[in-house]
């Protein structure tokens, strides 16, 4: 099928003029991108005749994905529901997401939570609606692309988007002083930062959000279902899996909690944790509660399954991720790599720093059976390219120093 001439036009011109092209450039140079799964066994996928490789680019970090009792439920949440009941959740909603608010609400510690089908579509549709058309925002420049994504959007309503570097509390006190008579102000963060596993230092943020009467919306995207209370010296992640509020035993004052269930629990769904007020505020404001689709109903019987084995086994999971992530960062550290991790969550990224050679090293993961998340600029700053490595508690110790070997290898390479 030959392409007209409009469609040749916008792609050339956005390879030209848009950072993201080289991404693109790189897909014709490794296979790490765009593989199609043709089996799996446990961790192990089959991406060719007789090509398996581990991953270590999932983020199911608790292995609900491949836990046998995760899919009890779903078919008779079928029959019962239907595959997909279309209306959107303004309409109607089937009783199952009833029963899943109120768990999850239970879990984290919040009034209510209200369930939408993506942590992508919650920032898109929250944000502008919690911004209306003058509020400001105040967006971590290490958080979530989909947040500045979504804080463009509420710009364009007339909200002011402001920036601050991560952890930079000076600059945004001075931006909170400079806005200080705004009744609408929105500080923006990640919970867990998706490239290095960071914590957000809540305790600071919310200091300064009931200092200068602002909101915090952190996106917990990662960290729920992994991070979690009563931090101790067995498990220094946490317990629950409750999230990174509760890690740092903080109530929800001048906090909006947004969490992902497609990572830990496995499950496409997402939910925000809020008050009963702020709840019926959302249903009316924001976007996807009438113009999304809804979560398919195999997704709300998982996550309800994933909330029951977290309850019986979850703690066990959490405790052995640390231990197998542990056991990643010592290897990789000690072949002399920089890894970027300081908290030890499951999330461990190996610096390269140059796009050719993470592209030479990618092929060696490649070829070595390894599958990580190759991560060149844009993804990353310039200098700071590396691979992305995410572990899972249905990874084993076998595979865990298979990966090390891999970068033993790639190791030599670039001693060449």
């Amino acid at each position: 099928m030959n392409m007209d001439k409009a469609q040749k036009q916008i792609i050339d011109i956005n390879m030209e003029e848009n950072r993201r092209s080289e991404i693109r450039k790189i897909f014709d140079r490794t296979p790490m991108y765009n593989l199609s799964a043709l089996e799996i066994d446990g961790r192990k996928i089959r991406v060719s005749k007789n090509h398996w490789v581990i991953d270590f680019a999932s983020c199911n970090y608790l292995g609900l994905d491949l836990d046998p009792e995760m899919d009890d439920d779903v078919s008779s949440n079928i029959k019962k529901w239907g595959v997909h009941p279309s209306w959107c959740r303004l309409v109607a909603s089937p009783e199952i997401y009833d029963e899943l608010e109120r768990k999850l609400a239970e879990l984290i510690g919040t009034e209510t939570t209200l369930i939408l089908p993506t942590v992508t579509l919650i920032s898109i549709g929250v944000i502008p609606a919690l911004m209306g058309k003058s509020g400001v925002m105040f967006l971590d420049k290490s958080a979530h692309e989909t947040m500045y994504e979504a804080g463009k959007i509420a710009r364009d309503s007339g909200a002011e988007l402001e920036s601050y570097k991560q952890d930079d509390f000076a600059t945004l006190e001075d931006l909170l002083i400079k806005h200080k008579n705004n009744p609408r102000k929105l500080i923006i963060v990640d919970g867990v930062y998706s490239m290095t596993g960071d914590y957000a230092d809540l305790p600071k943020l919310v200091e300064l959000a009931k200092k200068y009467d602002a909101m915090v919306y952190v996106d917990d995207a990662h960290g729920f279902g992994v991070v979690g209370e009563k931090p101790d010296e067995r498990n220094p992640q946490g317990y629950k899996g409750n999230g990174v509020v509760k890690y740092y035993g903080m109530s929800y004052d001048n906090i909006i909690y947004v969490g992902g269930c497609s990572k830990a629990y496995s499950s496409l769904a997402a939910f925000i944790g809020c008050t009963n007020e702020m709840k019926k505020f959302l249903e009316a404001f924001a976007t996807p509660y009438d113009l999304s689709g809804p979560c398919p109903t195999a997704s709300l019987a998982t996550m309800l399954k994933g909330l029951e084995i977290n309850e019986k086994r979850g703690d066990e999971y959490r405790e052995k991720l640390w231990k197998l992530t542990e056991r990643a960062i010592d290897g990789i550290r000690k072949l002399g790599f920089t890894v970027i991790n300081k908290t030890g969550f499951p999330i461990v990224s190996v610096v390269i720093g140059d796009t050719d050679k993470l592209i030479d090293t990618a092929n060696i993961l490649y070829e070595k059976g390894i599958l990580v998340t190759v991560a060149p600029f844009p993804m990353v700053k310039r200098g700071e390219e590396c691979h992305r490595i995410t572990l899972t508690s249905a990874n084993t110790e076998q595979e865990v120093d298979q990966l090390i070997g891999a970068f033993a290898e790639i190791k030599k390479y670039l001693e060449k």
